[in-house]
């Protein structure tokens, strides 16, 4: 079996369809999850192959979002300013577009920098935050706590402002275990353990990941 898939995808702005590897199913393998729920695969880093970029414009997207991105793109009013930061990106941006399994770590990183402003311009502050955090564990992995903790306390600084208007209830449980983590990060334990009690009191019955792990992180609050 082999570890990657050729796949296919069309650009919503400009138009044309590229390829990318992605992993196969069977190639995924975790040996282990960190407190936030950060997987530690024992051979390929999935994390990687999880952005994609259009190498024509340099449109940048979560993979899992392949499917919708292009109603994402036509139904928002700020299709324009999307057009005007790839223009400044193609302009200013002297790195090859590469979505093949020879990917590098720091391409993903300018992958993550780029679908996080992009998603920001189209208003999914909840994917914003989805992707930072992925922008947070490059950091970890390079053990660069203090680009980390800045990413993070940028995170939290946008889940404060859109968690309470979270409609999808797995999207709330994520929300309200990150800020409990993101203050746990920050030596911030009292506002730590208050989304984490709230976050256990509220979803008492969910199968959700995100609740054991809360459970764990508010034992080493205590």
């Amino acid at each position: 079996m082999e570890d990657f898939i050729k796949d296919f995808a069309q650009c919503p702005i400009c138009g044309k369809e590229f390829s990318y590897n992605k992993v196969s199913s069977p190639s995924i393998k975790v040996s282990s999850y960190d407190l936030d729920l950060k997987p530690e695969y024992r051979t390929i880093n999935v994390s990687l192959f999880s952005v994609i970029t259009c190498p024509n414009c340099y449109f940048t997207f979560q993979e899992k979002d392949k499917s919708d991105i292009i109603n994402y793109v036509n139904n928002n009013e700020n299709f324009s300013k999307i057009v005007q930061f790839l223009e400044y990106i193609g302009k200013t941006y002297s790195s090859k577009v590469d979505n093949s399994s020879n990917k590098s770590s720091d391409f993903y990183r300018d992958q993550l920098f780029l679908a996080g402003e992009i998603y920001s311009i189209l208003g999914l502050s909840l994917e914003v935050v989805k992707i930072m955090i992925k922008l947070s564990w490059y950091y970890r992995e390079k053990n660069d706590e203090e680009k980390e903790l800045g990413i993070l306390y940028y995170c939290g600084k946008l889940l404060e402002r859109e968690y309470q208007n979270i409609l999808n209830e797995d999207d709330f449980i994520f929300a309200l275990f990150y800020l409990g983590y993101i203050n746990y990060r920050l030596d911030r334990k009292k506002e730590a353990a208050k989304y984490l009690d709230y976050l256990l009191k509220k979803y008492k019955s969910s199968s959700n990941p995100y609740l054991k792990a809360a459970k764990n992180l508010r034992g080493e609050l205590r």
